[in-house]
């Protein structure tokens, strides 16, 4: 029987200038952007199914890409009343190519496993469980463990060690991991007000021995309860981060830390709480560290509902706000090597979103509408990978107790600037943008003429409009989900 990570509770429940980071104003009759009804995704065929077996309610997604681009993906399946992990392979095109079972049945697994790739380029998943009810078994006491694979995910093995001396881990509000750049693990349990973070192992399967190891660093927070924590190595300098429901302003929303080599000042993401009232996150806090540009959290803002999502450079005093990420409900965040990071998130309506970055990290592209697996889709969580070009957007869709995972391209942005005279041909300059950039070789369409824009991203179209209104032109690019611009015509 799954292990549930959450209470009932909270079921219910750097730097870079802001002028730089705000998405694009809303323009003047003489200039018009990409309609948000035009957001869609041009998405690579679809949906496709990722698992086998009944998905467990409350699973999330952990993902990892190795070497030869096949993106690994670990979920949890129900298997009556026991529990497994179930490992998944997706092929660069987004076909899924395989399965393994990772762990066998255990008596109870956490719904948050962490997949990690190894120094050695293989695969680790971090996580606890009860193997069975035996006090005597090493696997029954509740502290993280870990199961080691090669890079194919086909065969798994149980390590004989722990990764925390906590053991209330498997009964937790969330497990965080990591590894340093020398491959040792950093690993992290949470417990009410309590995270126990450990660097490296306890090698031994010997509980006496486990039970005299030095400590776990402990954080102990003034309030109670801490939930969803998630680690990241920022050049081998160790951030958590954790979403608070406390009793005041300062204990509630999203908080981050640095844990390793030193211990550094709790820090609050600006606008994750609305006085004492926060939003949970409801699934590991969306966190990266990115390539030469600091750690980068994404998070709800607003109560009762989501305003916006927030993305927050860490040491910055604002954060970005997402345009078009009303009633976000569960958010995820991945940077590739390049710097660029994609963005997703699910709706209260079961609807997902997703958008791509600049490589500078915050210039936003166009959000990405993407239709949900089906019409009765209940999408409890949300994970993104942003290892290619493209992003690849995975769901556990409750109502099918299913993963799935479609590749979303990202978006494209045009403006026109001017406006059409009607039964007079006007010339029109467009501009194409992914992210801010100018994109070259769009071609756009529209008021009976085309055009193939230049390495800026402009080019120019003859609108011939016989009565007042507006004139509708596209942008398409092989690779990029396409945009739409009105162009106003007078008398």
């Amino acid at each position: 029987m799954s292990v549930r990570s959450r209470t009932l509770a909270l079921l219910a429940s750097s730097g870079l200038a802001a002028a730089a980071l705000a998405p694009a104003a809303g323009v003047a009759s003489a200039e018009a952007a990409a309609r948000p009804d035009a957001r869609a995704a041009m998405a690579g065929g679809g949906w496709a199914k990722v698992s086998t077996g009944s998905v467990d309610t409350l699973s999330e997604i952990t993902t990892a890409r190795t070497a030869d681009g096949v993106l690994h993906v670990v979920y949890q399946q129900d298997v009556g009343t026991d529990a497994s992990y179930e490992h998944s392979t997706v092929a660069t095109s987004g076909k899924v190519t395989g399965h393994s079972n990772v762990l066998g049945t255990w008596g109870s697994l956490i719904d948050n496993p962490e997949l990690l790739t190894t120094a050695t380029g293989g695969l680790r998943l971090v996580f606890s469980g009860l193997q069975d009810t035996d006090t005597s078994n090493f696997y029954s006491r509740g502290n993280a463990y870990d199961t080691i694979s090669d890079a194919s995910g086909a065969a798994w093995a149980l390590q004989p060690h722990a990764l925390t001396k906590f053991s209330a881990v498997y009964s937790g509000y969330g497990v965080g991991a990591t590894t340093l750049s020398n491959g040792t693990p950093v690993t992290a349990g949470t417990l009410n007000s309590d995270i126990a973070v450990r660097v490296g192992d306890i090698a031994t399967t010997d509980q006496n021995v486990v039970n005299t190891a030095s400590d776990d660093y402990l954080y102990t927070a003034p309030a109670c309860c801490l939930y969803d924590t998630q680690l990241v190595n920022a050049g081998d300098a160790i951030w958590m981060t954790w979403y608070a429901n406390g009793t005041g302003e300062a204990d509630n929303g999203i908080f981050v830390k640095q844990v390793y080599p030193t211990a550094g000042p709790t820090l609050k993401a600006p606008g994750s709480s609305v006085g004492g009232d926060s939003l949970a996150a409801d699934q590991a806090v969306a966190v990266v560290a990115r390539p030469g540009g600091g750690i980068v959290v994404a998070y709800k803002m607003g109560y009762p509902t989501t305003r916006n999502i927030g993305l927050w450079q860490v040491g910055t005093s604002k954060a970005v706000k997402v345009p078009d990420s009303k009633n976000a409900r569960l958010v995820s965040l991945s940077t590739g090597v390049t710097g660029r990071m994609w963005l997703a998130w699910t709706t209260d309506a079961d609807e997902a979103y997703a958008l791509r970055t600049s490589p500078q990290g915050f210039g936003l592209g166009a959000v990405q509408a993407i239709k949900a697996p089906s019409k009765g889709s209940d999408l409890w969580s949300i994970s993104v990978d942003a290892s290619l070009n493209q992003g690849t957007v995975l769901v556990n869709d409750v109502d099918a107790r299913a993963v799935y995972s479609r590749i979303v391209n990202p978006g494209l942005t045009l403006k026109a600037k001017g406006s059409a005279k009607a039964g007079k041909a006007t010339k029109i300059t467009f501009t194409v943008t992914d992210a801010g950039d100018g994109v070259g070789g769009v071609k756009v369409k529209g008021g009976g003429d085309s055009c193939t824009t230049t390495s800026k991203g402009k080019c120019t179209l003859t609108i011939a409009a016989g009565k007042p209104g507006k004139v509708s032109a596209k942008a398409t690019k092989n690779g990029y989900g396409f945009a739409v611009a009105d162009v106003r015509v007078k008398k």
